[in-house]
């Protein structure tokens, strides 16, 4: 769980958490997931300060096939350094947006490449997918300096307007249950929002179950 957590509380420094992910789910449960996110770039490079959102794509490739063996493959990668027109942060002059796609014919192999922890099952024509937010706050304070810790909980106070949203997409002649966002015709709309793992002592849960026709 820490290997989640830790970065994702390094993300709050950037004062706009900026995470989207969309899963386009095909009637063969195979489909694609993109990803998009915003990271501080380093000073005199073009590094990504967050190691868990790499910014080139060597180091995104290496993440994937070591979960995966090689059965997933990164495409349409693209990195574009933000103007100063689109960077307000005070602290972190540079930033880039990092987007790409990963086809995939098995999700179950996703564990470990998308944020949380995922479990999917299927049975027969049904997908149930089932994803796991834990909490940040006992985790990041452990094993911490007093000064660290201060300087931590100071960073989750302003943390709790940070959001990840998420889209889950899928043939419109299906039916889907979440027990979590909106459902609409053909798609599942959630957007997560940070302050509950602040909070919420228990880990966030978001279930949802496909049935393809």
């Amino acid at each position: 769980m820490v290997r989640f957590l830790i970065p994702l509380f390094l993300l709050s420094l950037i004062g706009c958490f900026e995470y989207e992910e969309t899963i386009l789910f095909r009637k063969s449960s195979s489909g694609t997931v993109e990803i998009s996110y915003i990271v501080p770039l380093k000073k005199e490079s073009m590094d990504s300060l967050i190691k868990f959102l790499p910014s080139d794509k060597t180091s995104i490739e290496t993440k994937i096939k070591s979960k995966t063996n090689n059965i997933l493959q990164l495409r349409d990668f693209t990195f574009r350094e933000l103007e100063k027109s689109e960077n307000a942060d005070p602290f972190f002059k540079r930033k880039a947006k990092i987007s790409y796609k990963i086809d995939f014919e098995d999700p179950g192999l996703l564990d470990g490449v998308l944020l949380g922890t995922l479990n999917i099952k299927t049975k027969g024509k049904s997908l149930n997918v089932k994803r796991d937010f834990p909490n940040l706050t006992d985790a990041v304070v452990q094993n911490v300096s007093a000064g660290e810790k201060k300087i931590i909980t100071e960073t989750l106070r302003l943390l709790k307007e940070g959001k990840i949203q998420f889209r889950v997409l899928f043939p419109k002649d299906s039916e889907c249950s979440s027990n979590r966002g909106f459902v609409g015709l053909g798609n599942v709309l959630y957007t997560f929002p940070l302050q509950d793992t602040i909070e919420n002592q228990d880990a966030r849960s978001w279930e949802y179950k496909i049935r393809f026709y």
